[in-house]
């Protein structure tokens, strides 16, 4: 097993961003019905999909999921206002630990025959 700093570095250097990407973590639509009166839908990223996909997926469905929150707030969807995006930093380090936490277990149960 490689020693938890060299690989670091390897890993380090095959990223330009590291520390500097984020995710997204929820869309907020915002609608409004007939009535021209307001509403949040919040939706989260529980796939973990990446942005562009996340993205793509929200706006080709903002209307069916704005008309079904219309159907349960009991009022007629008219229309979408904006789509607001919450993202958050990607922690390069935390994954990278939990990696390599993985990786040494994996080898330590390989070497016991567990």
């Amino acid at each position: 097993m490689i020693s938890y700093g060299m690989a670091k570095a390897r890993a380090m250097a095959g990223r330009d961003d590291w520390n500097e990407r984020e995710a997204i973590k929820s869309a907020t639509i915002l609608w409004y019905d007939t009535e021209e009166e307001g509403y949040e839908l919040e939706i989260e990223n529980e796939d973990d999909l990446d942005a562009e996909d996340f993205k793509a997926w929200v706006e080709e469905n903002a209307d069916s999921l704005a008309q079904e929150d219309a159907a349960a707030n009991g009022t007629t969807f008219e229309g979408i206002e904006e789509i607001e995006y919450e993202t958050e930093w990607i922690d390069d380090d935390a994954l990278f630990d939990e990696d390599y936490a993985a990786a040494c277990e994996s080898e330590w149960e390989w070497m016991t025959g567990r």
